[in-house]
């Protein structure tokens, strides 16, 4: 769920980055505003998905630890744990 909400972030985050560029790049009256404006909102939501990845996912789980599922034994349900 959480890289959904990455993925949504980053394309919200990308069209506001393409109109603030757009904007600002009228006012100065350049030409090419809308390659320019898109050229810096693919870029900006590249950064936007590599670091939001790279910060929220990089901790997620430590793959040291190795699961041992539940297991009967003399006729009694041990739980399943986590252990390194």
């Amino acid at each position: 769920m959480r890289r959904y909400l990455i993925i949504f972030l980053a394309i919200l985050f990308s069209i506001a980055l393409f109109f603030l560029t757009n904007y600002i790049l009228k006012k100065l009256t350049k030409n090419n505003t809308i390659f320019v404006s898109t050229l810096v909102s693919i870029i900006g939501f590249c950064m936007f998905i590599l670091f939001s990845f790279l910060y929220l996912e990089g901790n997620a789980f430590n793959p040291n630890y190795s699961y041992n599922p539940p297991s009967i034994i003399d006729g009694k349900v041990k739980d399943g744990n986590f252990s390194k």
